[in-house]
């Protein structure tokens, strides 16, 4: 079995890290601080469902092994950057899996490697405890392309996965679940499963959304788009979102990869978007208010 290095090991990454080191070897990259205390307690701490201690490598180097799988699990705002880095650590014999979350990920992994990679969508839901510590709150499914190796990893480990012929729906209905939890979780300051009580407002950010994916060339359905939303709301209601994560800690948020890739793609096709450009300045007003210095991270779903 092909080891695996998750690069950006945050919430998301260090949680699949662990759930894969069940028949791999895994080396997590991620935080000094992060590094440091899995390094002391002898492993990754996990709680929540699948909890314990993971014995993982780790390290805030960027190695990765021959012939390893590689997770690319940084926050997309960060990704550009992180594959700059990544770039010469990579050969041949490695296999690139991009896991953020918005729209135009895999392009840019293609652009700025200028190699194929694999874009993967997962609706896991993780959180970041402390150093050392994360939580897994609800295992989803991951959807790869026409990727068997990945599939039958995944299946080995007890972590739900499909393979799928049109990535771009999936990639869509991702979106369309992260415009509507990430920013309302984050404004108002409650776990996912709070919104299910705001059924109106998620039917009407769903229905922004769907010309615009239409325009697109994706075929989504409103009302089970819809019935998606409310259904991730319950199936991660004990989750902190990545957004509202980050708001908590002064840290940068990928609003802009979210909802300002809808808002960008609308303008493009003449659709009116004004609940999602409430939703972007209202969270752009909430970065700008702390007085710490934003700073990116890792990816935490």
């Amino acid at each position: 079995m092909r080891p695996i290095c998750v690069y950006g090991a945050g919430a998301l990454g260090s949680v699949l890290g662990a759930l894969l080191s069940k028949r791999t070897q895994v080396t997590l990259v991620g935080r000094r601080r992060h590094v440091e205390a899995i390094d002391a307690q002898g492993g990754l701490r996990v709680s929540g469902r699948r909890q314990g201690l993971y014995p993982l490598q780790a390290t805030s180097n960027v190695r990765v092994p021959e012939n390893a799988i590689v997770l690319v699990t940084v926050k997309a705002f960060d990704l550009e950057e992180a594959l700059r880095q990544l770039a010469p650590a990579l050969d041949e014999s490695h296999l690139v899996v991009v896991l953020q979350n918005g729209l135009g990920i895999g392009h840019l992994a293609r652009r700025v490697l200028g190699r194929e990679i694999v874009r993967a969508v997962t609706f896991t839901a993780a959180s970041f405890e402390g150093p050392g510590h994360v939580a897994l709150n609800a295992l989803g499914k991951t959807y790869f392309p026409a990727q068997r190796e990945l599939l039958n990893l995944w299946d080995s480990c007890g972590i739900p996965a499909e393979q799928v012929q049109d990535m771009g729906t999936y990639v869509w209905r991702k979106l369309a679940i992260n415009a509507v939890i990430n920013p309302l979780s984050a404004l108002l300051g409650v776990r996912n499963g709070e919104l299910r009580r705001l059924r109106r407002t998620t039917f009407e950010l769903v229905q922004e959304l769907i010309p615009v994916a239409h325009a697109e060339g994706i075929a989504l359905d409103l009302e089970e788009t819809v019935s998606k939303v409310l259904a991730s709301m319950e199936q991660t209601g004990s989750n902190r979102s990545s957004m509202l994560q980050d708001v908590r800690a002064h840290r940068l948020t990928e609003i802009e990869w979210i909802n300002g890739a809808v808002i960008r793609l609308a303008r493009k096709h003449a659709i009116a978007v004004p609940r999602h450009q409430q939703l972007l300045e209202l969270v752009h007003f909430v970065e700008q208010q702390s007085s710490t210095p934003l700073e990116t991270r890792t990816a935490d779903s």
